[in-house]
């Protein structure tokens, strides 16, 4: 198996962005994509919010929720080389490596073994130079592994999406 792996920020920002009510069309495209999937993190971080978010997920994503244990040695991986690095303090690396039920890591580690696509608003943009105290940022990471990430309009794109 293999598609997308959508980062929460989509939703909630195309919920913010694209009001369902007003853009069903887009809603559609996410429900109507049977290769778009949300991990098991994202699906109780979106259950948390209470809204029509979190409504829509229940009706249309649980049945499209990866379970990102599987990629235990991936993501030991993943945190290994925020770790040791060098590009990020421990301020920065320990925003993922302290806590096991951050999301970000387990994406990468996900699509890493299942050869999954990520899609994130997250710019691809990393320490240059110096380490940091910043939080890794997704695309940077999965690029040093090779998996690759996309942003919601290079999602649109790929699945050919056109407004009707």
């Amino acid at each position: 198996m293999s598609g997308y792996l959508i980062d929460s920020n989509i939703l909630i920002v195309s919920n913010r962005n694209y009001r369902q009510d007003y853009f069903p069309v887009v809603w559609d495209f996410f429900k109507n994509n049977q290769d778009v999937y949300i991990s098991n993190y994202v699906y109780d971080e979106l259950l948390k919010l209470n809204d029509d978010l979190c409504q829509w997920t229940k009706n249309n994503y649980k049945n499209r929720v990866l379970p990102l244990e599987d990629s235990v040695t991936e993501y030991t991986k993943v945190i290994n080389y925020v770790v040791s690095s060098g590009k990020w303090k421990p301020a920065g690396y320990e925003q993922w490596s302290n806590d096991v039920d951050k999301a970000d890591p387990w994406l990468i580690a996900y699509a890493l073994k299942h050869g999954f696509t990520i899609v994130t608003d997250e710019n691809n943009t990393g320490p240059n130079g110096g380490s940091t105290n910043n939080e890794p940022k997704i695309p940077f990471v999965a690029s040093y592994f090779k998996v690759d990430t996309i942003n919601f309009w290079e999602l649109l794109n790929r699945k050919h999406f056109k407004a009707q």
